[in-house]
C-alpha cells in the first residue's frame, strides 16, 4: 500500500519527510490514514483523451430534447 506522508514521521524505523510516498503493509497504512498522518496514493492511472481523432462522421448524432406541447 502506498501512503503519502502529510508530515515528517518514522515508518518502519526510517525517517520520511512530508510529501514522501512510502510503501507500507496494509495494516500500517490503514493506521497512518486513520491517525491523519498519511493519505492513500492510488497507482498512476493513465488518462486518455477520447476526443482525439473523433470526427463528425464517427461521432454519435446530437439528440435535442423538446418540451411537450399542450
Amino acid at each position: 500500500m502506498n501512503i503519502k506522508c502529510k508530515r515528517a514521521m518514522l515508518v518502519n524505523g526510517k525517517h520520511h519527510e512530508a510529501g514522501d510516498i512510502v510503501e507500507v503493509p496494509v495494516n500500517i497504512g490503514l493506521d497512518l490514514v486513520n491517525m491523519g498522518k498519511g493519505e492513500v496514493v492510488e497507482e498512476s492511472k493513465t488518462i486518455t483523451d477520447r476526443a482525439i481523432g473523433l470526427t463528425k462522421k464517427s461521432a454519435a448524432s446530437l439528440v435535442k430534447r423538446n418540451t411537450k406541447k399542450k
